[in-house]
């Protein structure tokens, strides 16, 4: 446990590269983004107003969350071969030319079509998620990688806005297919940026020939760290799940919040506070220990959770649930930087891990919600919130105890 009190990112790149930029990431991640604000927000609006069923659109919205909870399976293909930069650039290509061929077919009639479209397109922008996660992992130094997670998850909740705002205004102007071809550009061009990445060629050459044994030489090396060990322990414990966030709206009733309110709170000025909350992470010093920020930023959104806590009425729940908005933004974003500080700039591997780790936290926050919503059922709205509350205040206190106890002179510099 001593290794908790260690520093952040232990193998700082011997020169500061002034390209990629920080702020690259978030450019690089708008075709995912976009995506995600399409198929959450604008879609289910078209397909409702086509006629299509809410059962049918649950069923479709269950269908697409498979690919970013299983894309660990296949986004090891990101490593081999090519650039991840040149993976990235096709990956946008086929997920935009996918949306291009889909749009026109939003409706009753073509759905199980639509609904197969969007789910390889869901799973071929996993790539771009991974080849962002390698390219950060691999081209900037500490420093440089805490900026990019804050980019690049402001990118990835501002593409969201911007997506589903975009298809809205658009969609009460021009056809579907005049959509898709907006959708298609706006996802294709972020990701152009790529090609400007100086960037060696893959160290793996093959599809599977030794990548296993070359995975399992690099398990054993992040397992042999405990400062690595400690930082997945992180990411799979409670702190830092946010998991209350998709069941906001279905407490808005309790404080007497009707669906406008939700849709202006949570829907526009949520997705704007998500973004602004990532672009906090550029505030946090390059050298502070991740795993220290991580559990902060954990704390900050316990803030949010406890705000909700006082009587029910409609201000509670605006001041609670932007709070809560603005600093689940923040947790995704140091989320990223432990991540990155886990892969490191040692192992071969990194869009592979990077993958393999997010999916590790998903399954934490799946979790997490899981546990909300039974406590919701035994013991009411303050019941879930004060468990994710716990949750955030349990592993801080934890971290900061082991931080005292076993280095009382460190310092989140050092």
């Amino acid at each position: 446990m001593n290794d908790l009190a260690n520093g952040g990112h232990q193998n700082e790149l011997s020169t500061e590269r002034r390209w990629p930029a920080p702020w690259a990431f978030g450019v690089l991640i708008l075709p995912l983004g976009m995506f995600i604000g399409f198929i959450w927000t604008a879609l289910p609006f078209l397909l409702s107003k086509s006629g299509v069923s809410v059962e049918q659109i649950s069923r479709m919205a269950a269908i697409l969350q498979i690919p970013p909870m299983l894309m660990f399976l296949w986004t090891p293909v990101v490593d081999v071969r090519l650039r991840r930069r040149t993976w990235l650039v096709l990956a946008a290509l086929s997920a935009a030319a996918l949306v291009f061929i889909a749009c026109p077919l939003i409706g009753a009639s073509n759905f199980n079509v639509l609904v197969v479209l969007l789910f390889l397109s869901g799973a071929v922008l996993a790539l771009v998620y991974a080849s962002c996660g390698g390219l950060m992992a691999t081209t900037l130094s500490a420093t440089g990688q805490g900026k990019a997670a804050a980019w690049n998850q402001a990118g990835n909740f501002g593409g969201g806005v911007l997506g589903a705002a975009l298809v809205l205004w658009l969609a009460q102007r021009v056809s579907l297919p005049s959509i898709g071809i907006a959708m298609a550009a706006l996802m294709l061009l972020p990701a152009l940026l790529a090609l400007t990445i100086s960037e060696p060629p893959p160290i793996s050459s093959y599809w599977f020939r030794g990548r296993f044994a070359e995975m399992g030489r690099e398990a054993r090396a992040v397992l042999r760290s405990p400062r690595r060990r400690w930082s997945i322990l992180l990411m799979i414990s409670p702190a830092c799940t946010c998991a209350a966030q998709p069941l906001l709206p279905a407490l808005a009733s309790r404080y007497g919040v009707d669906a406008q309110g939700v849709l202006w709170n949570n829907g526009v000025a949520g997705g704007i506070l998500l973004a602004a909350g990532s672009l906090l992470g550029l505030l946090v010093p390059g050298d502070w220990d991740r795993r220290l920020t991580y559990v902060g930023a954990g704390l900050t959104n316990a803030v949010g959770a406890m705000v909700l806590l006082a009587p029910s009425r409609p201000s509670s729940y605006f001041a609670g649930s932007l709070i809560y908005l603005l600093t689940a933004g923040f947790c995704q974003a140091r989320a990223v930087a432990l991540t990155l500080d886990v892969v490191g700039n040692d192992i071969g591997d990194a869009s592979t891990w990077f993958s393999a780790l997010t999916a590790l936290s998903v399954m934490a926050v799946v979790s997490m919600i899981w546990l909300e919503g039974q406590m919701y059922h035994y013991f009411g709205a303050h019941g879930l919130l004060w468990t994710d509350a716990a949750g955030n205040l349990l592993v801080f206190a934890i971290v900061v105890t082991a931080l005292l106890v076993h280095s009382p002179s460190h310092r989140l510099s050092q």
